[in-house]
């Protein structure tokens, strides 16, 4: 019983059951040998009269297309089969044969209706497709997370009555009310107080020192001239997490909560710090307070040590890829500052631009640069040189601080990526119109752009033109054979061995979703560039499903979390992080989530495949 008892809390939906649950499952359970090649249910047979969980070995699910029959599946240990038959009480709609001798548990049916009727979770997770699952095993990844950073609302965090002061008061009274109250910012509002409204602004003490005192304002001055207004806010029911990427990612250190519209309270970063004495709130503030880049070098390992910290309280990716954005960013900024200190300020407006899963929000733990560089068409003789020269110190700087050269040269070091914007222009323009495999290869590098500094408004004049390729049906049929040439490895699942028994989870896992999401977003002609924000704001328009496109997404965080979970352990042990696992390594409810993401991830290429006809492609 210990053993069956052990090997079923291995695998979903049984580790979500109570121990009572799980032991009386296990004394229920009846074991049986098949040899290899014998049916176990047969289409149109009589219907199964157990749950079948295979302990060793493995089965073939089987079925009839015309006048062939294919194996379509495989299930290995901890993997079910027979619950569409028995919770419908009728006739198997796949035959399933043993594909090795196989040793299968067989929980009966009535213990079987039992747990779905006492245990929510079981029940959903049987009545789930492959999509819902996925969903089902990040819900549960995320309930076991640390509570002090996913599970603690905002509105937990409120710990005194809202203090709030006319726009029309002056600063003086502002600072006599805080400093009487002991805190650090007010509401400003006018009655109806705290209903949130493009009024609706705050005021700081660093609003105090900076917009007043340093600026040498006299002290009647009215509030509403200094204050910060329309105040940005989060409902009493947001994560903390979530209230601490928004000041993160805004620079902001107060944030009103909000009930129904209504402001009750105000919440600082100090007070989300009280829960994490590890905060990735600091990684800027030690951008902004080195003295040198001696004290950068180290940067990207203290990014490594909190992207750590953040997976093993059971961050999401996209969230940890958020933080590691911001903390990126504040280093760019500081290091780009700090150039134009020594050279100059510049002679025209220019945007560094950074590319590929910077560009998403996607990077993690140490990778190459992708970067590049646009100044103003306007831009006097001088500037290219100018230019140049700060490309190539902001190039070496990174490499200093931890940021390894690209090996394909995308740098604005390269001359043919430190161009004026009329350039950039025509490029993206070539691209587009002669969509040829080199044209493809850059859209969907450089589509993935992001701005994180300068003057020039890089977006307003490079997105018109990728919004050409909205409609454009050469383009985005090519665009689509190029996101299908990397395919599931699935014949790996059916023992079909790959080099190594390796997987590459970025080339054959999350690099499919993003060409897919790509896809889907300038199919829809949206702006968006990270790719769970691509799925979520196009399947209204694209060709693909709501379903589907979150079940792409659920594949994305499995796949990522899983890929980075992976170089977390290679880093601790000193090595360089790749994206290479092997694939019997991994734990039995890994090896079940990346075939049930892969699968996914398969089945919507075949339906892009099939709108595309890319198969006649010439």
């Amino acid at each position: 019983m210990e053993e069956i008892t052990s090997f079923l809390t291995s695998y979903p939906p049984f580790d979500q059951l109570p121990p009572q649950a799980v032991a009386r499952s296990a004394r229920g359970m009846q074991i049986e040998y098949f040899t290899a090649g014998q049916t176990i249910l047969e289409f149109g047979g009589a219907p199964a009269k157990f749950l079948y969980v295979v302990r060793k070995g493995g089965v073939d699910l089987l079925r009839e297309t015309g006048s062939e029959i294919e194996i379509f599946d495989t299930l290995g240990p901890g993997e079910a089969f027979g619950y569409p038959s028995l919770i419908r009480d009728q006739a198997p709609a796949v035959t399933v044969r043993a594909h090795t001798e196989t040793l299968a548990y067989l929980l009966p049916s009535e213990l079987f209706h039992r747990l779905r009727e006492e245990n929510p979770a079981f029940h959903r997770f049987f009545a789930a497709v492959a999509f819902d699952r996925l969903g089902f095993a990040l819900k549960v990844r995320q309930d076991r997370a640390d509570p002090a950073l996913f599970q603690t609302r905002l509105g937990d965090l409120v710990r005194r009555s809202l203090m709030v002061i006319s726009p029309d008061a002056t600063v003086r009274e502002a600072a006599q009310l805080m400093s009487k109250e002991g805190i650090s910012c007010l509401l400003v509002d006018l009655p109806p107080i705290g209903v949130l409204d493009h009024n609706t602004g705050i005021i700081t003490d660093r609003d105090l020192r900076n917009r007043v005192l340093a600026a040498g304002l006299p002290a009647d001055t009215l509030v509403r001239e200094v204050m910060t207004a329309p105040a940005l806010s989060l409902s009493a029911d947001s994560l903390a997490f979530e209230g601490l990427l928004l000041m993160l990612e805004r620079g902001i250190h107060h944030l009103p909560i909000s009930e129904q519209g209504v402001v009750v309270g105000m919440v600082t970063n100090t007070d989300i710090l009280r829960r994490q004495s590890r905060s990735p709130v600091f990684l800027p503030r030690q951008v902004d307070r080195a003295t040198g880049l001696d004290e950068l070098r180290n940067y990207t390992d203290q990014v490594a040590m909190t992207v750590s910290g953040l997976l093993d309280a059971g961050a999401r990716v996209a969230d940890i890829g958020r933080v590691v954005a911001v903390a990126h960013d504040a280093l760019h900024r500081r290091l780009l500052r700090d150039i134009e200190m020594e050279l100059g300020s510049p002679p025209a407006p220019y945007a560094w631009i950074v590319l590929g899963s910077e560009g998403r929000l996607e990077q993690t733990l140490r990778t190459d640069q992708d970067n590049a560089l646009i100044y103003a068409d306007d831009a006097p003789p001088g500037a290219p040189a100018y230019f140049r020269t700060l490309a190539h110190m902001m190039v070496e700087r990174l490499v200093a601080c931890g940021f390894p050269r690209c090996p394909g040269d995308v740098m604005a070091t390269n001359p043919q990526w430190c161009q004026p914007l009329a350039s950039w222009q025509a490029m993206f323009r070539r691209w587009i119109d002669v969509p040829e495999e080199e044209a493809l290869l850059r859209s969907s590098i450089f589509f993935d752009y992001r701005q994180l500094y300068g003057d020039l408004d890089a977006e307003a004049g490079l997105r018109p033109v990728i919004a050409r390729t909205q409609g454009n049906t050469i383009f985005l049929a090519r665009l689509a054979r190029a996101a299908l040439r990397a395919t599931p490895p699935l014949t790996f699942f059916r023992s079909v061995a790959l080099d190594d028994e390796r997987i590459d989870l970025k080339t054959r896992g999350t690099a499919m979703v993003v060409d897919l999401a790509r896809l889907f977003a300038l199919e829809a002609g949206r702006s968006e560039t990270g790719t769970l924000s691509r799925l979520q704001a196009s399947w209204p328009t694209a060709s693909v499903s709501q379903p589907a496109a979150e079940g792409l997404a659920d594949a994305f965080e499995l796949l990522s979390l899983l890929r980075l979970r992976h170089q977390q352990h290679q880093v601790a042990r000193g090595e360089e992080p790749t994206n290479l696992v092997v694939f019997p390594q991994l734990s039995p409810l890994e090896r079940r989530e990346l075939k049930e993401s892969l699968q996914i991830i398969a089945r919507i290429q075949r339906s892009v495949a099939m709108t595309y006809q890319t198969g006649r492609l010439g």
